[in-house]
């Protein structure tokens, strides 16, 4: 572990084209700087949730109750971040990423994903660590790093093969924006991954204690038409005020604390617990009943 300022980070980051060296600055801002395991997982949480705010997808993933989210959650988020952590760890367009992206390419196929949905999804990775911290106080990310956040996922998209990808971040918002409007509706299948994604936060993050306001607490980082989507309860007074205070807090102190030039999302949300794994025994495996004729 080699422990640093913040602020020497933010300097090789300034240092930096965000075109030019987009994948080694989204390391450095998205593990580096701000990896932290309960923030990533409570961000990774929202964007999954808007993710199955989307019908197509919630049925997708929900598949009668036999899907991985709703039988194995937290395997199935830790191999989620795995595949981000390699990416991260390692740059999309670099040998050890195209394999991960072909490996995702692969679980895809076994569904009938929409390049829409996939573009969405896209959208929330590349847009939303921004968007929940500024929306509830004050990003911790500056322009150079949004910028090469971007450029790093929609390298992802483009080896993903996804059509109609927008040509700048701005437009990107204004097609999630878009989308959102249109694609939004709750569903049973919906509400049912949100409550097990919700039940994997709260194991993973939240002391016993605070456990059963796990709700409550998630639905703090939520935007409105999440929550109505999902139907989510409204944070009080006190956890709005509490939530925006941890954030802006967080975000102040990046300068001054203390982050791990070593730190990993493959060693947090893989190799620790699971030990060494190909691409190819990570997520979705296709079981022999799936392989027999209906």
């Amino acid at each position: 572990m080699k422990l640093r300022p913040g602020h020497l980070v933010s300097r090789r980051i300034s240092t930096l084209d965000p075109v030019v060296d987009a994948a080694e600055i989204a390391r450095l801002s998205l593990v580096t700087l701000h990896g932290n395991p309960s923030l990533t997982y409570a961000l990774f949480t929202v964007a999954f949730m808007k993710q199955v705010a989307v019908p197509t997808m919630a049925r997708i993933l929900y598949r009668r109750g036999g899907g991985d989210i709703m039988q194995f959650p937290a395997r199935r988020n830790d191999d989620t971040l795995l595949f981000f952590g390699q990416l991260l760890d390692h740059g999309p367009t670099s040998p050890t990423g195209r394999a991960w992206i072909a490996r995702l390419n692969q679980i895809h196929a076994h569904f009938p994903i929409r390049n829409d949905d996939s573009l969405y999804t896209l959208s929330t990775l590349a847009l939303d660590p921004h968007r929940i911290t500024s929306d509830l106080a004050h990003s911790p990310f500056t322009p150079t790093e949004l910028e090469a956040q971007w450029r790093f996922w929609r390298s992802v998209a483009e080896l993903q093969g996804l059509d109609g990808l927008p040509e700048t971040r701005e437009a990107l918002e204004r097609w999630a924006r878009s989308y959102e409007q249109q694609q939004f509706a709750p569903t049973t299948e919906g509400r049912a991954v949100a409550r097990s994604l919700i039940e994997a936060f709260a194991e993973r993050v939240l002391p016993q204690h605070l456990r059963p306001y796990a709700d409550h607490i998630i639905s703090a980082f939520c935007p409105p038409n999440l929550r109505q989507v999902h139907d989510l309860p409204h944070p009080s007074r006190p956890l709005q005020l509490a939530t925006r205070v941890a954030v802006a807090t967080y975000a102040g102190s990046t300068p001054l604390r203390l982050v791990d030039l070593d730190r990993s999302m493959v060693n947090t949300f893989g190799v620790r617990e699971y030990g060494e794994r190909p691409p190819s025994e990570v997520g979705y495996q296709r079981s022999k009943r799936e392989d027999q004729p209906s």
